[in-house]
């Protein structure tokens, strides 16, 4: 398959990238996780689709709305840059603070008037309002296991040593 060309999880046509219409292949991302399966090769399906109840139009506005360009001639979202600003915080434990100072320099160097956030809680709340949230979960230093509760019943987010190798969770430090 050549670089200028993607294809579609739900589909075998290859459409070139530069053709996607990111709405439709949102809505389509959308349809699949909520289990509406439809298909590319149909004709004509905008009359035999229902419109959405009211808080699934809700979401597609703010989905919309998120994934407008920062400002003219950018391609970055309002959206990518909350979601990247929160990857901050949860890959390098960065503090609040420090993402506020960050989402703040980035104000400063962007135009006057943009849809950006002013701090951590706007990014955090942008992206919770459409569903996504971060969890942190804890891992072995060995990389033998995760520490997490699941619906599963896997519940290991308590347990004080690894289930593989026996070591410790946590590292016992010594008084002097």
């Amino acid at each position: 398959m050549a670089e200028h060309e993607r294809r579609l999880p739900t589909s075998s046509t290859v459409v070139p990238t530069s053709k996607i219409n990111q709405a439709m292949y949102m809505k389509e991302m959308l349809h699949n996780a909520l289990g509406q399966h439809a298909s590319f090769e149909q004709v004509d399906d905008s009359r035999l689709e229902e419109s959405p109840n009211e808080i699934t139009q809700r979401f597609y506005n703010l989905l919309a709305e998120a994934n407008e360009p920062v400002f003219e001639g950018v391609k970055v979202s309002k959206l990518s840059v909350c979601i990247r600003l929160l990857a901050f915080k949860s890959n390098w434990n960065v503090p609040n603070q420090a993402l506020d100072q960050i989402a703040k320099l980035i104000l400063d160097l962007t135009p006057p008037i943009n849809p950006l956030p002013n701090n951590y809680y706007e990014a955090k709340r942008l992206v919770s309002k459409l569903g996504l949230e971060s969890k942190k979960i804890d891992c072995f230093v060995n990389g033998c296991m995760l520490f997490y509760n699941n619906d599963n019943g896997k519940n290991d987010a308590s347990l004080l040593q690894c289930k593989f190798c026996g070591q410790p969770r946590y590292r016992t430090i010594h008084p002097r």
